[in-house]
């Protein structure tokens, strides 16, 4: 019987494939080591890491996706160099979070290092309000900005206690008649053009369904205003005067794009909110282009009292988006519109 023939490798070849082993090992392992190294200079890994006082005080998974989500790449590495805060996702997290403006968030929070004995965590703040108060400027003083409303932005313009109007005048005033309005035969309430036919348009969906909406102030001139202020300083003093009304040069009236609506059924202005016209406003008013300009809670943000009375004109479609955001307007243009 015939012996079968063994082939044996020749050394070199075993060597070869020796090698070339080896060198699928090495780059696996280098691949591997790239990739390693390449994580570990991401951002998302220099936040895992970044630790507070103790090991516990760290960035959570949920917190690190959201900051790589909401902030651009030199935001994500200018707050890598901050360290850690167990505040700042707090605030990032929020809708309307703006990063330029995180230390003047954090003022108004109080961290171990601020006061040790009064920080109580992260729970108890109202961070949307917050974020609300220093993105429209609240947390400035009043009438001491140099700001001017932006004439350009239309019916979304803007006049409070940080945005001057100055000697503003609107050129397309008309007169309310006198079915729509309070007063006599010889009083004067004008709104521009566009918001006053906007008005009688709501007057009459809102009739319809039996309100009968009264107009009782609406554009007022800086002079008019002057003493309109002054009336309430004199009587009340300064303090009582800035929290009902503004000063010359800074009144939404001076727009003439702001209406005080009241109703035949309730005009007092304490009571109004109750009124049958309130809730109709409070559901209609934005699909005419109107909104509450100072609702009930955010009197730290408009920098007024309550106000179930005064309503401005923005634009349907403005009006609206406003609405849908749940925003004071302040709030809704300092974040699109002048962010």
């Amino acid at each position: 019987m015939a012996k079968r023939k063994v082939y044996k490798f020749k050394t070199w070849i075993k060597i070869l494939i020796f090698i070339d082993v080896l060198i699928v090992i090495g780059a696996i392992v280098g691949y591997n080591y790239y990739k390693d190294y390449q994580y570990k200079e991401t951002n998302e890994y220099k936040l895992s890491q970044i630790r507070g006082n103790s090991d516990k005080e760290k960035y959570t998974e949920q917190e690190i996706k959201t900051i790589l989500n909401k902030l651009t790449d030199e935001e994500q590495k200018d707050l890598i160099s901050r360290g850690y805060n167990e505040f700042y996702p707090c605030f990032i997290g929020r809708p309307y979070f703006i990063y330029s403006k995180l230390d003047q968030y954090m003022e108004y929070v109080i961290t171990k290092e601020k006061d040790f004995f009064k920080y109580h965590g992260t729970e108890g703040y109202d961070y949307d309000k917050l974020i609300g108060i220093v993105n429209s400027h609240a947390n400035e003083n009043p009438y001491e900005s140099d700001r001017v409303s932006d004439e350009s932005k239309g019916y979304g313009m803007i006049a409070n206690k940080h945005y001057q109007l100055g000697d503003y005048a609107p050129d397309d005033l008309e007169s309310i008649e006198w079915k729509y309005r309070f007063g006599d035969a010889n009083t004067k309430i004008e709104l521009r053009s566009e918001a006053h036919a906007a008005y009688l348009t709501m007057w009459e969906a809102a009739h319809e369904e039996g309100i009968y909406l009264l107009a009782l102030s609406g554009y007022r001139s800086k002079k008019e205003q002057e003493k309109e202020y002054n009336y309430y300083k004199t009587y009340k003093g300064e303090k009582y005067a800035d929290s009902i009304a503004a000063r010359p040069g800074w009144s939404e009236h001076q727009t003439g794009l702001a209406l005080d609506i009241y109703a035949k059924e309730n005009s007092d202005a304490k009571t109004f909110d109750t009124s049958n016209a309130f809730k109709w406003l409070s559901e209609n008013s934005y699909k005419y282009g109107f909104i509450l300009r100072y609702p009930k809670g955010y009197e730290s943000i408009t920098g007024y009292n309550y106000e179930s009375w005064h309503y401005r004109y923005l634009g349907v479609d403005l009006a609206t988006k406003v609405m849908e955001s749940g925003l004071t307007y302040d709030e809704y243009y300092a974040f699109y519109l002048d962010k």
